[in-house]
């Protein structure tokens, strides 16, 4: 299994095979040019259609990036968002919900993605919402929308969940997910970002499933059908979405069979997509122990496997693949696609590096497929991120523990939750979890790095060494010929 898994993933994109793909579809695409007139307008209308693509992997701070490179590559590989030209480090800012003229400095999935939805600051669970005032802001996905682009969003969480909802939907709080939502109190939420805010019947927009589904957008592919399957005016949302000419899809199978003509509704599972790997016998980092002198007793070493419940879904590279040819066919415009690799972040906060890396590797394939067809395509704009940093680092292997051990004659060990990983190239690598106690701590904690952005597309020139997350709203903007957020 390993063996096919490596040669699977050790063949990142390179700049030759691209550079050569493109000339050759280049080539096909021009050649009936210097006979047929009118086809020619067509096809140079759709080559060169203006189009954007944000790749955004949640909770992908360098440290995810390096683990999961680390176990797939060893030393010398690459994965294809790391072979993109521009780079630059991302800044990412959060304000306080009771006072946002202060900044707090840990930000979830939800404000972080709001900010690259629309190019505004706001607090922790906002919705493409102000900080505070509740005020709806546009986001790029919308605006892009009224000036005549086609829009999707594929995600390998529940599409209601805080990121594929930040770019169609506004919300007080994340949790206002589905009509059930709307009419509870909920304990951790602030008084000013109750979803009562929100309801229909206050003059809200409602639940963030009602708005995904009003807002018309072409392809929207993930998680969530719990949600989807509640009902409003006696109809389930998926039923009002058929209404609304949407093609309901259900599994790996009906993805392959649609036409890409169709306006897409995929809902893969009841909430988030299961995990394409696991560690094997279900390993996860582990709470160090220690024998009665108070020397560590570490865990086993242990190795990534398949998941054996992910069974006849599509995987984020499948669905990508899928929504650019749906966005792009007979597209003489172009379109605004944000595609989420969103379980790099929810396996980090369970303490599951084999979880991380191979959903870290799932979205690396799915970058593949953007710069393939922005390959095809010149006039795309590429561009990976993340919302945030997460727990998980790789530290010292127990041996280095116990040398320092025995020279100071105490214990040393690494705190909070310890895996070692036997990478695909034979090698070691211990990975440690401690943004929250143990073993109270039921999950692990964002934290306040600053993350990566690759790039790659026009429009790319001088761009700053450290940016912030409204100056990639900007970006893209721009490039859209979109106006700017005042």
């Amino acid at each position: 299994m390993y063996k096919i898994a490596y040669k699977k993933i050790v063949h990142p994109i390179f700049t030759v095979p691209i550079t050569f793909a493109f000339f050759i579809s280049l080539s096909i695409l021009l050649a009936p040019l210097s006979s047929q007139a009118s086809p020619s307008k067509n096809l140079t209308d759709h080559l060169s259609a203006t189009n954007v693509i944000l790749f955004i992997g949640d909770g992908m701070d360098e440290h995810q990036i390096t683990m999961a490179r680390n176990y797939l590559y060893g030393p010398k590989g690459l994965f294809a968002m790391e072979q993109m030209p521009i780079r630059s480090s991302v800044k990412v800012q959060t304000l306080r919900e009771d006072n946002s003229k202060q900044f707090r400095h840990i930000a979830d999935s939800a404000n972080t993605a709001s900010t690259l939805a629309t190019g505004v600051l706001t607090s922790k669970g906002r919705i493409a919402t102000t900080a505070l005032t509740n005020h709806a802001l546009p986001t790029i996905l919308e605006d892009a929308q009224r000036a005549g682009y086609r829009t999707g969003i594929v995600t390998t969480a529940s599409l209601t969940d805080a990121t594929p909802a930040a770019f169609a939907s506004h919300s007080p709080h994340r949790d206002c997910e589905s009509p059930e939502d709307m009419e509870a109190r909920h304990p951790f939420i602030p008084a000013t970002q109750q979803c009562t805010h929100n309801q229909k019947k206050r003059g809200g927009q409602g639940s963030i499933v009602e708005q995904l589904i009003n807002n018309n957008v072409d392809v929207l592919l993930g998680g969530g059908k719990k949600y989807f399957k509640q009902s409003a005016a006696k109809k389930t949302f998926i039923e009002q979405a058929q209404n609304k000419g949407y093609t309901p899809l259900q599994t790996l199978t009906d993805i392959q069979g649609t036409p890409n003509h169709s306006k897409l509704l995929g809902l893969f599972a009841k909430k988030h997509l299961p995990t394409e790997w696991i560690g094997e016998n279900h390993h996860r980092a582990e709470k160090i122990k220690t024998d009665t002198n108070g020397n560590a007793i570490y865990p086993k070493p242990f190795s990534c496997t398949t998941n054996t419940r992910f069974k006849n879904i599509p995987t984020l590279s499948q669905m990508t693949d899928k929504a650019l040819q749906t966005l792009s066919h007979n597209n003489t415009k172009g379109f605004f696609l944000m595609v989420e690799g969103a379980s790099i972040d929810k396996q980090a906060h369970k303490r599951n590096p084999c979880g991380q890396i191979g959903e870290l590797r799932a979205f690396d394939e799915s970058i593949s497929k953007g710069r393939e067809f922005a390959s095809k395509f010149s006039n795309t704009l590429v561009i990976v991120t993340a919302d945030h940093g997460q727990a998980g680092q790789i530290v010292p292997l127990p041996e280095s523990y116990e040398l320092v051990s025995n020279a100071v004659t105490a214990p040393q060990y690494p705190t909070g939750y310890y895996a070692v990983l036997k990478t695909l190239s034979g090698e070691l690598m211990a990975v440690s979890y401690a943004t929250n106690s143990s073993p109270q701590g039921l999950w692990e904690m964002h934290t306040g790095t600053n993350v990566p952005a690759f790039m790659e597309g026009p429009g790319l020139k001088n761009i700053p060494i450290t940016i912030n997350q409204r100056y990639i709203n900007s970006l893209m903007r721009q490039h859209l010929k979109l106006e700017p957020v005042k």
